[in-house]
């Protein structure tokens, strides 16, 4: 058996209230195929580059298994068909079990209102940022016959 490392991205609402759904989803998938789960781990929320499945923040969770090389297919295809884990990788792991996340790996901060963006919000009065830019010449170009 190997040791192999688990870094899953859960939804933030799931994480912080139901906990114990995200640790029995992963006990119930590594004991289907065979594995011990040594050790899982919440490293804390963040705010996604891009939307996974709809949402903006996720939890990243890292977990440890002790697993036979064969099950690691079977295992990865159950954690992306997992309702609770949005994204998933799994390696093989040599060294030292990772209790907390490296001191660089820093957690989002509350989020900005939309309005500190631009873009968002507009001049007073609801109008859009694009209004004031002034007449637009005719569809099809203006001076083109």
């Amino acid at each position: 058996m190997n040791t192999y490392e688990s870094m899953l991205l859960v939804e933030p609402a799931v994480a912080a209230k139901e906990w114990n759904r995200v640790v029995e989803e992963v006990e119930r998938i590594a004991k289907r195929h065979g594995a011990a789960v040594l050790q899982v781990g919440r490293w804390g929320e963040r705010k996604l580059a891009f939307p996974v499945k709809k949402n903006n923040r996720g939890t990243y969770v890292l977990a440890y298994l002790s697993a036979p090389p064969q099950a690691l297919g079977k295992i990865k295809a159950d954690l992306v068909l997992s309702e609770v884990v949005l994204r998933s990788i799994l390696l093989r792991h040599e060294g030292e079990l990772r209790k907390d996340p490296p001191k660089e790996f820093e957690t989002a901060g509350p989020v900005p209102p939309k309005t500190d963006r631009p873009g968002f919000g507009g001049p007073p009065g609801g109008g859009r940022p694009w209004e004031d830019r002034g007449p637009r010449p005719p569809f099809g170009g203006g001076d083109r016959p």
